[in-house]
């Protein structure tokens, strides 16, 4: 599950908005300072020119050094997406992350880390990560990843006393964090819970419930956790669905392994199936 994503570079047009209006006061600035040199002796047409000639060259050097930061950042992203892809979460993931986002791992790259460690399975990195953050520094919307993170990761772990004990103490978070953009993601843990405890219906109404955002990332997780509702509950066909739809939307090496875990327990629900009724034909 993609608790916390790394923020992709800005897209082409806005760099170049942002170049744009960086141009055009540099260029007012060249402007004045042309003026100033003259003994402000410039017509105001003069000065316009001035500006506009500035601006445009301006707008060239600072568009064309935007995209190219751009462009960089994004194949660099790229990479780090085929890396997880086909390597997974290992060592080497994390020292090219280290590089790309670059600076001091602060609390919230911490968190973002713990995110990521999560993602790829790794517990005990996770749980290190999440030790070593300074809660009270956290923005509102990052405490309530840094709970998010607590509970998911209990979750998978399969601790149930734990997890129960987390979402209890840290109620109001996941309360205020429902309302809020990445409120999926905490619908979709929330229904994960509700499933560990046997607590179905209410997981599959969560699990819905997180469908309805447009990430493909948190759809694949929700399509993997309908497929599991759907197998407890003895249908089959349901479940076989959740995993073409799953397949369609899997970014990461995790969400294939766990697509592929669901697959087998598929088939052998419906190998399970085809033995009863062989066995039923066989006592009558």
């Amino acid at each position: 599950m993609r608790l916390m994503k790394i923020s992709r570079a800005n897209s082409l047009v806005l760099n170049l908005m942002h170049s744009l209006a960086y141009a055009s006061v540099l260029g007012y600035i060249v402007m004045a300072a042309a003026w100033f040199i003259s003994g402000l002796r410039l017509s105001m047409l003069m000065c316009w020119n001035i500006w506009v000639i500035a601006l445009t060259a301006l707008f060239c050097i600072l568009g064309t050094v935007s995209a190219v930061i751009d462009i960089r950042k994004h194949l660099e992203l790229e990479e780090l997406a085929r890396h997880r892809l086909t390597k997974g979460y290992d060592d080497e993931y994390f020292e090219h992350l280290q590089n790309f986002l670059g600076g001091e791992l602060d609390d919230s790259r911490k968190l973002t880390f713990a995110s990521i460690y999560l993602e790829g399975g790794r517990y005990p990195e996770c749980r290190r990560q999440l030790e070593q953050i300074n809660f009270s520094a956290l923005m509102c919307a990052e405490q309530e990843e840094y709970f998010n993170i607590c509970l998911y990761s209990a979750v998978l772990e399969g601790n149930a006393e734990l997890a129960n004990d987390i979402y209890r103490k840290a109620r109001r978070y996941f309360d205020r964090a429902v309302a809020g953009r990445r409120g999926g993601y905490i619908l979709h843990t929330l229904g994960m819970l509700c499933l560990m405890n046997g607590r179905v219906e209410n997981a599959f109404r969560l699990f819905q419930s997180a469908m309805r955002f447009h990430d493909d990332s948190l759809r694949c997780e929700c399509c993997l956790s309908l497929g599991q509702v759907y197998l407890v509950s003895g249908d089959r066909e349901s479940a076989k669905d959740m995993c073409y739809a799953a397949a369609d939307l899997v970014e990461t090496r995790a969400q294939a392994l766990r697509l592929k875990e669901l697959m087998l327990e598929v088939e052998w629900a419906y190998g399970r199936r085809d033995l009863i009724v062989e066995e039923g034909d066989w006592h009558d």
